[in-house]
């Protein structure tokens, strides 16, 4: 009778195991697929991280020259360094843009969705929120987000801004002409700045 009294422990530890082996994530990928489904927005991801759909086509432009690409003309005008820094010395770094919209409606766009800083290292600088409420209170033509740009008009004004390093004075300007379907950011603008566009 003693031999039957493992049978039960046997079975839970083999349930146990069995349950364990059959539950994988499912928004990993496998080792040899080169890409996976994120099913939280369906959106697909390359191995390298980047999003298919994102900056498949890009457009160069140079400072104070439009850039014309889905019924908006973008220019980047200069870049305006604050003067204030953070605890790390960064610095709070603006853009003076002008953009036209050739389109039949208005729509609005922000610094944190139509902009971002791509740095000499391939690296990227995002919109810092620590920007704007200094910008709010203490630089001229400072717009808050999100800004209107009005149908069949111009916006111009300064946006941002990004926190970047104490002497970096080159980096390229990103802008994402998604007029008013937010998530459309199949176009990028790139606009490379020298210590030359700063005021």
């Amino acid at each position: 009778m003693k031999k039957y009294k493992f049978i039960p422990l046997l079975l839970a530890a083999a349930m146990t195991f069995t349950a364990a082996v059959g539950c994988s994530d499912e928004n990993s990928s496998s080792s040899g697929g080169s890409e996976f489904i994120s099913h939280d927005s369906n959106a697909v991801i390359a191995t390298d991280g980047k999003l298919e759909g994102i900056a498949e086509n890009e457009v160069s432009a140079a400072p104070e020259e439009g850039a014309d690409e889905n019924d908006t003309v973008f220019t980047l005008n200069r870049i305006i360094d604050s003067g204030n820094v953070d605890e790390n010395g960064r610095h709070f770094i603006y853009l003076d843009v002008t953009i036209q919209n050739n389109a039949a409606k208005e729509y609005e766009m922000s610094a944190l969705n139509n902009f971002y800083l791509l740095m000499n290292d391939g690296s990227e600088v995002h919109f810092d929120i620590r920007t704007q409420l200094y910008g709010v209170k203490s630089v001229e033509n400072y717009s808050n987000n999100p800004f209107t740009i009005p149908n069949k008009g111009t916006f111009s004004g300064i946006v941002g801004g990004f926190l970047v390093d104490d002497g970096v004075k080159d980096f390229t300007v990103c802008f994402f002409p998604t007029l008013d379907v937010g998530s459309d950011k199949s176009t990028v603008v790139k606009v490379p700045v020298t210590e030359a566009n700063f005021k």
